[in-house]
């Protein structure tokens, strides 16, 4: 079966839209000279997609490959059934939705979208299917609808409690609700005004769908009143510098806020005071709250490390290390409270798994990295700008990268499962 999954994940890898003329397959890659936005030799950087294509079947149980038109800045999974589409649940595959955008440097319209496309029910359903029944399932991304915005939208998030919402900060700061129907069609848009600058970090809060907060270059960090369209509270923790990236914990009653300054702040909402701080190593670009454990908090660094912290003191518990380049998002994995997500302008996705912190290896297991480097999705040939883990499938994850490429893959089961390690009773004896 794993021979079957491995010949239809390449099928995937060839046959997908690519409208850019990107090259998924072998060919040409020894005319490539050069070197990419990042400085790194690009014949190099092809290599290791040669390779990474070739380790495919073992690391994966599924993974779909699109070229777009222009890069995403953002990635978001949209819960099943939010949306009608075209293309509909058969008995081999099930139909999702992503939200993307697009940034084009003032070569063309932008917009933010949302795309569909069919995943193979052994992700869904823990079913097996044969190679036949694989290859009926099409696993293209399409673009389903797209609206029109002034600017490069650089995060989009679905409102938890409700997807046919989503809210989204632009290159300027300005802050957009849209809501659909289930044909996506708008029913609303509302526009916040405050920023005054460059916005990333954007955050519903998970308890109340009136509220988001958001942050931007020019210092501000704001949770917003939808409805009212006004800020409820104005946070300037930064000493003026940029605020990089603003989340609620799952309860909705703590805000922490990153910035340039390399502090982490961590605000009780309740009280309505600052409970907590620290400064990092380096300046941070991103955070998220555990949703399993109060005061488990993940940082990312320009550095390249991600940060373990215990917001109850504020102590630095663990670093994670494995990026060589600055961490563009870290995502806790929403079914299992010992995994956490990050990605970076390395090209790479890391999939951590705390629970091996300090864990013994041979010094070849030590070549592949820390033992809590569960996983790593090396198959992009840009810097990662965004990933979302599915808030439905265990271990299904999006990726968007710079090379203008969405990959949507499922984590093949030997790398989740510990091996059964089988003692004979002479051993015991």
């Amino acid at each position: 079966m794993e021979n079957e999954i491995g010949k239809i994940i390449e099928q995937n890898l060839e046959n997908e839209d690519n409208e850019e003329g990107r090259k998924t397959n072998d060919e040409g890659w020894e005319d490539v000279e050069g070197t990419d936005a990042n400085g790194e030799d690009t014949r190099t950087i092809l290599e290791e997609y040669k390779l990474w294509r070739k380790n495919c079947t073992y690391m994966y149980s599924y993974v779909s490959e699109t070229a777009l038109i222009w890069p995403s800045l953002s990635v978001d999974f949209v819960k099943s059934n939010t949306y009608e589409n075209k293309t509909k649940d058969d008995k081999f595959g099930v139909v999702r939705n992503l939200l993307l955008t697009t940034f084009t440097s003032g070569e063309d319209e932008e917009y933010v979208k949302i795309a569909s496309l069919k995943l193979p029910r052994l992700l869904t359903d823990d079913k097996d299917m044969t190679r036949e029944e694989l290859q009926t399932v099409d696993s293209r991304l399409k673009i389903s609808k797209k609206f029109k915005t002034d600017v490069e939208i650089n995060k989009v998030r679905a409102c938890p409690s409700d997807n046919h919402i989503f809210a989204m900060i632009d290159g300027n700061g300005k802050v957009y609700i849209y809501k659909l129907d289930s044909k996506m069609q708008v029913e609303f848009t509302k526009e916040l005004v405050h920023h005054k600058e460059n916005g990333f970090g954007i955050c519903w809060n998970p308890t109340n769908s009136n509220q988001l907060a958001t942050c931007s270059e020019d210092g501000d960090a704001v949770i917003w009143d939808i409805e009212q369209g006004k800020p409820i509270s104005i946070f300037r923790d930064h000493n003026g510098l940029f605020v990089n990236d603003v989340r609620f914990s799952i309860d909705g009653e703590r805000l922490v806020t990153v910035g340039e300054d390399k502090r982490i702040i961590v605000r009780d909402l309740v009280e309505g005071k600052i409970i907590n701080f620290a400064e990092a190593p380096c300046t941070l670009n991103t955070a998220t709250f555990s949703p399993f454990t109060k005061n488990l908090l993940a940082v990312g660094g320009e550095n390249g490390n991600v940060f373990i912290y215990d917001t109850g003191n504020m102590k630095l518990l663990h670093t994670l290390v494995g990026h060589t380049k600055s961490v563009t998002n870290v995502e806790w994995d929403p079914f299992h409270h010992n995994i956490i997500g990050s990605c970076s302008i390395d090209r790479r996705v890391i999939l951590w798994d705390l629970e091996k912190i300090g864990e013994e290896q041979t010094a070849e297991e030590s070549e592949d990295g820390v033992p809590e480097l569960l996983m790593m999705h090396g198959g992009h040939t840009g810097g990662v700008n965004d990933f979302s883990f599915s808030k439905e499938i265990p271990w299904c994850v999006a990726s968007c990268s710079d090379d203008n490429v969405v990959h949507v893959w499922g984590v093949h089961p030997h790398i989740i499962k510990e091996p059964v390690i089988t003692v004979s009773d002479s051993v015991l004896e």
